[in-house]
């Protein structure tokens, strides 16, 4: 699959605008308020996270998704350095006027505005900081994704953009996400805020099972710290202005490149926030073979990403499997230990429940100190599979968290 320019041609009817409202203290006073405006009826899917704290614009999202059998939107605005959650009705209260402001100016129903807010937890969101900053709003004059993708950080180092191109009959169709991410990063949704744009004249029911799939496979397969926040959220929204026949079902055989594409693009924002980890100097990819289930396999893989003894390992660049062995036992999932078998990058380390004869540990260490880390772990069950992604964790993480709100 080509990537393309990140300026969007075909998304041109999406206004983009973004400025610094004062919510997030920077020192270059960096945008941290988002409004993306969309074109009447477009479509809209989610998916948020399971936290029991979830914030007040996660809940107005869902409640949003709910109201209607096909939700449309008109616009999603996002802030940073603030999360907006565990903050009682006054957050409610909050989500809410800001809100119904969008719907009179854009002259809509409330229904149609998706809110979301990353940063602090427990603190109040001044709305009134909020709405005069949409006041001072321009949009810009073709969609700058770079710039909204950089409103929405709060410790990300760098901004993260993925775009694809494919067609659907006849038509170009575009696909466009952005995503921040960088610290209280694990699954259960994962924890990120990523938006998601394409064309493509695609109702939403449609759109919410194409996103929940692929979820699956990208941000609900990172790790950073293991951390479930309580704002993630994911949108998927399709402006329909593509000229293609209507797309009303997931299993229409029209989608087939557009499901590639789509998977290519949440797969690579998923693994931005990876390469983003808080303190992270190595990605590392953990494949799990021989599960009983995929299921089974995927919570192996995540007791392995998840373990600090693994991920301190790694980092210090020491090829002590043993914490791998601990962290498959720790799982709870079925493992054979005499059909374990582990290899770092290309090494084999283990076979027949003990290390392997010919296993060299100066080998695997030369893989270790490579920045991309490859772990395969066949657990000896099953034919199922599960592949996950997280990175290591070093004292920079410690510094980062330990100073944030500072």
């Amino acid at each position: 699959m080509e990537k393309k320019s990140i300026k969007s041609h075909l998304l041109k009817d999406i206004n983009i605008s973004t400025i610094h409202s004062g919510i997030k203290k920077t020192q270059d006073n960096e945008d941290d308020l988002l409004l993306i405006e969309l074109e009447k009826k477009s479509a809209i899917a989610g998916v948020f996270t399971q936290s029991l704290t979830s914030s007040a614009s996660v809940n107005q999202c869902k409640k949003n998704l709910a109201k209607y059998k096909e939700p449309i939107v008109r616009a999603i605005l996002v802030n940073s350095g603030n999360a907006n959650a565990f903050t009682g009705n006054q957050g409610v209260e909050t989500v809410l006027k800001i809100s119904k402001y969008l719907s009179v100016k854009l002259n809509c129903s409330i229904s149609q505005i998706y809110t979301a807010s990353t940063g602090v937890i427990g603190e109040q969101l001044d709305s009134d900081t909020i709405i005069r900053g949409i006041k001072s709003m321009s949009p810009q004059k073709s969609p700058n994704w770079v710039k909204a993708a950089t409103a929405i950080k709060t410790t990300d180092t760098f901004t993260k953009v993925s775009k694809r191109v494919c067609k659907i009959d006849d038509s170009e169709i575009e696909i466009v996400g952005i995503a921040k991410g960088s610290g209280m990063i694990s699954p259960n949704m994962s924890t990120m805020l990523s938006f998601i744009f394409t064309n493509a004249n695609i109702s939403s029911d449609t759109l919410q099972k194409l996103l929940v799939t692929n979820n699956e496979l990208s941000f609900n397969s990172i790790t950073v710290d293991s951390d479930t926040s309580t704002s993630d959220t994911v949108l998927l929204v399709a402006t329909r202005k593509a000229k293609h026949k209507p797309i009303n079902k997931f299993s229409d055989t029209r989608l087939t490149k557009f499901k590639e594409n789509l998977s290519s693009v949440m797969l690579e924002l998923a693994k931005l926030i990876i390469k983003d980890g808080e303190g992270a100097s190595k990605f590392i990819t953990i494949r799990v073979t021989g599960g009983k289930s995929k299921k089974s396999a995927k919570i192996i893989a995540f007791s392995i990403a998840n373990s600090p003894l693994v991920k301190t390992a790694i980092a210090g660049e020491d090829a002590n499997w043993g914490r791998i062995i601990m962290a498959i036992g720790k799982s709870g999932e079925p493992a054979n230990r005499d059909k374990i078998k582990i290899y770092i990058g290309d090494e084999l380390v283990t076979k027949n429940g003990m290390v392997y004869e010919n296993y060299s540990e100066l080998r695997a260490t030369k893989h270790l100190k490579q920045a991309n880390i490859f772990l395969e772990i066949d657990v000896g069950i099953g034919k199922s599979s599960a592949t996950v992604y997280t990175c290591d964790l070093t004292h920079k993480y410690i510094d980062i968290n330990a100073d944030y709100r500072s």
